[in-house]
């Protein structure tokens, strides 16, 4: 994954604490749906051996909760398509009520 210069990227200790964020995240998605073989979107259920078209999404938002930002159960595992649809769908809405992450689910 790419850090772009400008992003919220304020030091080298967030984007460390966000690799493993995300890691968690895949690691805790592989063990409980994909049977250790697979990383495994939560939304079309589509399969992949690698995370490179899988992305990491906060179900609490980045901004609006700080203390939750790194907790491992903050995440869900979307592939490309599906995270950008639900962000087309709810767009800034979804910052302020988590719970259209659970009903879109």
């Amino acid at each position: 994954m790419r850090f772009k210069s400008g992003n919220r990227w304020k030091s080298n200790t967030s984007r460390l604490k966000y690799k493993k964020w995300r890691n968690m995240v895949m690691e805790l998605n592989k063990g409980k749906y994909g049977l250790l073989k697979h990383y495994i979107c939560q939304k079309c259920k589509c399969k992949r051996k690698t995370t490179k078209s899988l992305h990491s999404h906060h179900i609490f938002s980045w901004k609006r909760y700080p203390k939750l930002r790194y907790e491992s159960k903050n995440g869900v595992v979307l592939c490309k398509k599906c995270h950008m649809n639900f962000h087309t769908k709810y767009k800034y809405d979804a910052i302020k009520n988590p719970i259209l992450l659970s009903e879109w689910l």
